[in-house]
C-alpha cells in the first residue's frame, strides 16, 4: 500500500518522516539486539530507537516527533546494531568538525538541486520512497527539506520513474552492507553514484 503524503505546511514533519523511514532501510544491514528483556522494556530496533551519545530511548512511533524536535540540523548515522543511531547536532560542532557537517549537508543539497534540474521536478512534483514492504510518496518540496535539514547516511539518488503513474520520480536506495534497493516500480541504473556517501561526494 502507498502512502501519500499531502503538501503541507509542516514540511519538517515530512521531513522527518523521510529520515526516518531511511533509518528503517539501513537497520536491515544491522545486527539485531539479542537477549531477553525485562518485562514492559521496548526492544530496540522495532519498538523503539536509541540515539548516541545522550542514549536517548525513543519509541518506535515517536520517532518522528523526536527529530521534528531537533535544534539544529543533524547528521544520522545507523550503527552496527540495529535501532541505535548516532545523532550529530550541527549547532554542537566547531572548527573542522563543523565544516565537514555542513559540507555533508551542502552535498546532499546540492545534489537534490542538480537533480531536480535534469529531470524538471517542481516542489509539487511527487517522489515515491519505496522498499521492502514500504511505499511512500512525498513531494519534491519535503524531500528538499529533508536534505537541508537530516543527513542519513545512506545511500541514494533520485531517477525518472517510468510506467509508473503514481509519481513523477523515485528515490533509489543502497544500504552499507552493498545491496542495492531495486523497488518494485523502477530499477536501479548500473552504475549510479549515490549521494550520502561516506566520503561525502556528491
Amino acid at each position: 500500500m502507498t502512502n501519500t503524503v499531502t503538501n503541507t505546511d509542516d514540511l519538517r514533519l515530512e521531513a522527518a518522516r523521510i529520515a526516518f523511514a531511511l533509518l528503517r532501510f539501513e537497520g536491515v544491514a544491522a545486527h539485531p539486539i539479542r537477549g531477553s528483556l525485562p518485562p514492559g522494556t521496548l526492544r530496540v530496533g522495532t519498538e523503539a530507537y536509541v540515539f548516541l551519545p545522550s542514549w536517548s530511548v525513543v519509541p518506535r512511533d515517536e520517532v518522528e516527533r523526536f527529530l521534528v524536535g531537533l535544534p539544529s540540523p543533524a547528521l544520522l548515522a545507523p550503527t552496527t546494531m540495529r535501532g541505535t543511531i548516532a545523532l550529530t547536532l550541527l549547532q554542537e560542532l566547531s572548527g573542522d568538525r563543523r565544516r565537514g557537517a555542513e559540507k555533508t549537508l551542502s552535498n546532499f543539497a546540492v545534489g537534490l538541486e542538480e537533480t531536480a534540474s535534469e529531470l524538471a521536478l517542481t516542489p509539487a512534483s511527487r517522489i515515491l520512497l519505496e522498499f521492502d514492504e514500504e511505499s511512500h510518496v512525498f513531494s519534491f518540496a519535503s524531500v528538499r527539506e529533508w536534505s537541508q535539514e537530516f543527513a542519513v547516511q545512506v545511500g541514494w539518488t533520485i531517477s525518472r520513474l517510468e510506467d509508473d503513474d503514481r509519481t513523477d520520480a523515485c528515490m533509489m536506495l543502497m544500504r552499507s552492507d552493498g545491496k542495492r534497493f531495486q523497488g518494485r516500480s523502477c530499477m536501479l541504473p548500473q552504475g549510479w553514484s549515490p549521494h550520502g556517501s561516506e566520503d561525502g561526494a556528491t
